[in-house]
């Protein structure tokens, strides 16, 4: 597994998109691997500092349980939001 300084060194120009595309909004979904093998779907908050990505999760949380047990994860950030002024989004 690689590092995110590794990363970013390796291929500067799409880390720079990857972290444009995490500052757009807080929050982000994380999915992780329960005991069972099955996923499981969390929300997070994901945080660029110390020339590391952090992801904010309780300690005893499940995800970070799933996350000591099996490292694999799946990180997917919001890509747009619907406009706030546009009456058909706001409930369907």
């Amino acid at each position: 597994m690689t590092s995110w300084p590794d990363f970013a060194a390796n291929q500067p120009d799409f880390a720079h998109r990857v972290r444009r595309c995490f500052a757009i909004r807080k929050h982000a979904t994380l999915a992780t691997l329960r005991q069972d093998g099955s996923p499981r779907i969390s929300g997070t908050e994901v945080d660029f500092a110390d020339h590391g990505l952090y992801l904010g999760m309780m300690p005893g949380s499940r995800k970070a349980m799933d996350l000591r047990r099996d490292p694999r994860l799946a990180l997917h950030c919001p890509t747009v939001d619907p406009p706030p002024d546009d009456p058909a989004c706001w409930a369907r």
